[in-house]
Order: structure tokens, then C-alpha cells, then sequence
């Protein structure tokens, strides 16, 4: 494989390529795998990637696509590559934007060596250290501890190294009944081992899938008329992180957003702050992809819209004075939790949709629920076979917080930390 310097020397010695941005990662990963709770396969992996997108100037324009080295690749190979992404590039017409420059350069490495193949067994020894409920059982479970060390460069000499660590483990729990056997599926990520959340959400997930083998239909109870649904997890974050979205220069750029500066998106008070790291937080990262080092930006102030964020592009589209850069991390605070008379309310609570679904055009949010806890008073009944749906644009205006908190990390989208349920009490039960 060659180097991030002979990479960059064939960038520039290309009279086509205008500019450029590389980013090297280096990921080391260790692997458990389990069947019940027998260690099947434990693998140690380190592997490299190293991608260059390419930014190619015409006439107005600016088009880029992106050179992926493989460890089979040499120079003439990657030469090869950067001509033919160079073709590709030319047929975007995007208008013009500059890369990232006049910013301090990062060096953000962690002092202290954390041990993968540690962090993996405290893991994997506080999850099973959750199961113990009987006819109840982990029937397949990975465990993934990571640790990445990013390299970012661009052509107009910004430089960043820093590194990240995170924790990811996936399972099958399952009941086994008289009539059948059930399984759910589960996963988290976040960025250490947290042996007291890992045992404690492992029986909640066991519990639920005894709930699920118990579950029968709404039409078999009565539900009461002001029940509140309580939504988590999933949802969750697609609700929360659309109101971050709405915000986004991209967003505005289009005309797509329902919110521009002082409106208000919310009658109910909270604040939202977009980060770039947070404690317990597995995608957190200092600088975003185009290299802008992430600085925090408080984008709702008491349910009102208060600031825009989002990529180069677009901030230079729009003339942003000082472009914030792409977050991964929201953060939900100063809200009213949910009051003692409303907790005393009947509840749906969500625990596992089949998909859950928001369409941002629309407001539409819901879908089909695999299993939900029907509460009233101190009794609890699971319910399976139905769906929910309301418009999220007016829900949010009568929304609940719960006193509980959480961290939602999503593999591929922002995380939110903040209140573990959302209640609502504008949503259709189907």
C-alpha cells in the first residue's frame, strides 16, 4: 500500500486536480464472539484506509469524487485511479466553494494506550453478568472494541491527527416457551465499556423478550384515551436529530427546512447543543470531514431556532461568517421533565419497532411496533401487532421529558445524549 506522502505527491503532480483532501485511517479492532456464552472466535484486526476526495475546477464549477487506495494498489495503479475520478468529477457541476484553510492545525492523540483486547472482556463479562432470568438466554453475541487513528490533510495545508475509541456489541436475546421460542435483537455503541449500563440493559432486553412472547393484540385491551406513547432509542434520535437537520445549511440552502432563525419550533422549553466530542459518545470526533475543527454551537435555545450549522459547502453557499462544520453529537438539556400528574397517566411505551420511520417533508413519524408495554397504574401488558403514527411538527409541541437519561449512538448518524423516553399524547395507535 503506498503512503499518505506518495499519495499526496501524485495529487499534485496532476495538473488536473485543483485541490484535494486525504484522510487516513488506521483502525484497530478486537473481536469476541459467542454462541451462548461459549467464546467461539476471538480476532484482533488492523486494517488501513486511505481516501482522497478530489475537487476538479471548470468554468464556474466545482465537481469532486473521491480515489479509495487498497493495500493492492502502487503508484501507477492510484494514478490510474485519481485520472478516472477525475473524469467522474468533472460531470458534477456544484458552484464554486473553497476547501477549508486558516485554521490551526490538531494534534489530538489519548495519553494513555487503552487495551483493546481488555476492553472487549470487561465488556463481554458485564453483559453476560445481566443474563440470569429464567427460560431466558443471549443466544449470539459480538463484541467489537476500536480504537481509529485519523490522519486529515488538504491542499491548502490543514492538518489534523488525532484518534478515536469505541465500544460495540450486538446480541440475540431470546425466551423459550411452551408454544415457541422468541428473539429480539439488540445493540449499542458508545465509547468505553460501561459495565453498569451493559448488565442492566441486558435484562431489560430479556425481560422485553419475555414481554414479547406474552404480548397479545390491542384489540385484546382496552386502552385508555389519554394514554401517553413514549418513544426511545431509534426514535428517539430520528425525532431529536430532525430538529438539528432543520437547522443544517444544507437544509437552508434548498429551502427544505420548516425553521429559519427565531422561529419557534417547540411551546415546550429545552435547548439543544451540537458537539464534536461528549463523554460516552462512540462517533465522537474533534474536526469534522472537511477538516473544520468542531466547536460547540447551541442551535435551540428554549425550543427556539438560535443558529445554523453544517458543512463547508454549504456555510460558503449561504456566506456564513464562520462555518461550524458537521457535528455528530446533540446534545438535550434544561428541559421540563415529565410532571407527577402526567406520570400518572396510562403509558404506551415503545421498545422495539419493526423500522421506525420520519419523513422529514411531511412530519409523518411511527411505524410498525414489534413490542410495546401498555402501563396503567402497576400493571403492565405487552402488546404486539400494531402501529403508531403522528406529525412530528405538532407533537413536539406538547412533548414530555423523562427525568431518566440516555445516550443514543447510531452507527452512521449524529448521537443524541439527553432524556431516555419522549412523551407524547398526539400520536394514532393503528
Amino acid at each position: 500500500m503506498i503512503s499518505v506522502n506518495e499519495f499526496k505527491e501524485l495529487l499534485e503532480k496532476n495538473s488536473s486536480v485543483s485541490a484535494y483532501e486525504i484522510k487516513d485511517r488506521v483502525n484497530e479492532s478486537f473481536q469476541l464472539f459467542y454462541v451462548m456464552r461459549n467464546l467461539e472466535t476471538n480476532r484482533s484486526v488492523n486494517v488501513e484506509e486511505l481516501i482522497a476526495e478530489i475537487y476538479v475546477d471548470f468554468d464556474e464549477f466545482r465537481g469532486s469524487s473521491s480515489v479509495t487506495v487498497t493495500s493492492a494498489d502502487d503508484l501507477e495503479t492510484v494514478a490510474k485511479k485519481i485520472d478516472e475520478a477525475i473524469e467522474k468529477a468533472k460531470k458534477a457541476k456544484n458552484p464554486y466553494y473553497p476547501l477549508v484553510s486558516k485554521t490551526e492545525n490538531l494534534t489530538k492523540i489519548s495519553e494513555n494506550k487503552q487495551n483493546l483486547a481488555l476492553n472487549a472482556k470487561i465488556a463481554a463479562d458485564a453483559i453476560f453478568a445481566g443474563e440470569g432470568q429464567e427460560n431466558s438466554q443471549l443466544n449470539a453475541t459480538e463484541v467489537f472494541a476500536d480504537h481509529d487513528c485519523i490522519h486529515f490533510l488538504n491542499s491548502n495545508g490543514v492538518e489534523h491527527v488525532y484518534d478515536e475509541y469505541a465500544m460495540f456489541y450486538e446480541t440475540i436475546p431470546s425466551y423459550n416457551g411452551e408454544k415457541e421460542d422468541v428473539e429480539l435483537y439488540f445493540n449499542q455503541y458508545n465509547g468505553a465499556p460501561d459495565q453498569e449500563k451493559y448488565s442492566s440493559d441486558i435484562r431489560t432486553a430479556l425481560a422485553n423478550v419475555k414481554y414479547r412472547y406474552n404480548a397479545v393484540k390491542p384489540a385484546d385491551v382496552s386502552i385508555p384515551e389519554n394514554t401517553l406513547i413514549a418513544v426511545q432509542k431509534d426514535m428517539l434520535n430520528d425525532v431529536l436529530t430532525n430538529f438539528a437537520s432543520e437547522l443544517n445549511y444544507n437544509r437552508q440552502y434548498y429551502k427544505m427546512s420548516h425553521f429559519s432563525i427565531g422561529d419557534r419550533i417547540s411551546e415546550v422549553p429545552f435547548d439543544m447543543f451540537l458537539k464534536g466530542e461528549e463523554e460516552g459518545v462512540s462517533n465522537s470526533s474533534p474536526v469534522d470531514g472537511n477538516g473544520i475543527i468542531l466547536r460547540e454551537t447551541k442551535v435551540i435555545d428554549q425550543g427556539v431556532a438560535a443558529a445554523y450549522w453544517g458543512n463547508q459547502r454549504f456555510g460558503y453557499y449561504l456566506k456564513e461568517k464562520e462555518i461550524t462544520g458537521n457535528y455528530p453529537v446533540a446534545v438535550i438539556s434544561n428541559y421540563p421533565v415529565i410532571s407527577e400528574e402526567d406520570s400518572k397517566r396510562p403509558q404506551l411505551i415503545i421498545m422495539n419497532f419493526s423500522s421506525p420511520q420520519l419523513d422529514t417533508a411531511s412530519g409523518y413519524f411511527g411505524g410498525e411496533v414489534r413490542l410495546g408495554l401498555l402501563k396503567i397504574g402497576d400493571e403492565v401488558t405487552p402488546l404486539t401487532g400494531f402501529s403508531i403514527s403522528g406529525n412530528i411538527y405538532e407533537a413536539i409541541n406538547t412533548v414530555r421529558f423523562s427525568k431518566e437519561t440516555d445516550v443514543v449512538c447510531p452507527k452512521n448518524s449524529m448521537s443524541v445524549k439527553g432524556p431516555k423516553f419522549l412523551y407524547f399524547d398526539q400520536v394514532k395507535i393503528h
